[in-house]
C-alpha cells in the first residue's frame, strides 16, 4: 500500500502533494474557523450548496477532499464503485453535538445542525459529492495514531478485493484547531514485500514526512 497524493490543511496552510497553495491560503488569515473555510470554498468556485450548512469539521474535510479529487482528475459525475472513504478523527462531531445542545436548550435555532451531529455525515457529503461506493466510515482515535491508521487502511484492502483506492485521512477541527491531511491510498500490485512490520515501517515515515 502506498500514498499516491496529499492534501494537508492546518490553520494557514494548505499543501498539496508538497506545493503551497498560497492563493487559498490568504483565505486563512482571519479568526474565525468557519469564515476562512467558507472563503476557500469560495474561492475554489465549488458548486455544493450544501457546503454551508455543514459544522466546521465537515467543511474542512469536505475542502481537502475537494482538493485532492480534482488534483487528481476524479470528476463528480462518474461512479466510483471501487473507491472508499474512511475518516479518523479524535473530536468528530464534538462541535456539531454542542450546537445541537444549544438547539435543545433554546439558545440557538439551527434546525439543521442535527444532521451534522451525525458521525458519518462528513463521510457521506464526501462520497456523494465524489460518486463513491466502496467503504466508507469515520474511525474515532486518540489523535492521528499512524500504526492504527496503517492497520486499518491495510486491513480495509486485504479484506475487500474489490477496493482499488481509498480516500482516507485524519480531520480534527475542534475549538479553533484546524489539521487535515487527506490521502488518496493504493494497494501495491503485486506487493513489494511480504514483510508486514517492514511495510509498515516505510508507510509511517512516508507520513511522517509528508505531516
Amino acid at each position: 500500500m502506498f500514498i499516491k497524493s496529499y492534501c494537508r490543511i492546518t490553520n494557514h496552510t494548505i499543501v498539496l502533494d508538497g506545493e503551497r497553495q498560497t492563493p487559498l491560503e490568504t483565505c486563512l488569515q482571519g479568526n474565525h474557523v468557519g469564515e476562512n473555510l467558507n472563503c476557500v470554498f469560495d474561492t475554489l468556485g465549488t458548486d455544493y450548496p450544501g457546503f454551508y450548512q455543514m459544522d466546521d469539521f465537515g467543511k474542512l474535510g469536505f475542502i481537502a477532499a475537494e482538493l485532492l479529487m480534482h488534483h487528481n482528475k476524479h470528476d463528480t459525475e462518474e461512479f466510483k464503485p471501487h473507491m472508499g472513504v474512511v475518516i479518523h478523527s479524535r473530536s468528530g462531531t464534538l462541535g456539531a453535538d454542542y450546537q445541537l445542545y444549544r438547539v435543545m436548550e433554546g439558545e440557538s435555532d439551527n434546525t439543521e445542525i442535527f444532521r451534522r451531529a451525525v458521525p458519518n455525515s462528513i463521510c457521506t457529503d464526501i462520497a456523494c459529492r465524489f460518486k463513491l461506493g466502496g467503504e466508507m466510515g469515520l474511525i474515532l482515535a486518540d489523535g492521528f495514531i499512524y500504526e492504527h491508521f496503517f492497520r486499518t487502511s491495510y486491513g480495509m484492502f486485504q479484506t475487500d478485493p474489490e477496493l482499488k483506492t481509498l480516500l482516507s485521512g485524519y480531520v480534527e477541527c475542534y475549538g479553533g484547531y484546524v489539521s487535515a491531511i487527506l490521502c488518496l491510498l493504493e494497494p501495491s500490485d503485486p506487493p513489494l514485500e511480504n514483510d508486514y512490520d517492514l511495510i509498515e515501517e516505510r508507510f509511517c515515515i512516508e507520513l511522517l514526512r509528508i505531516q
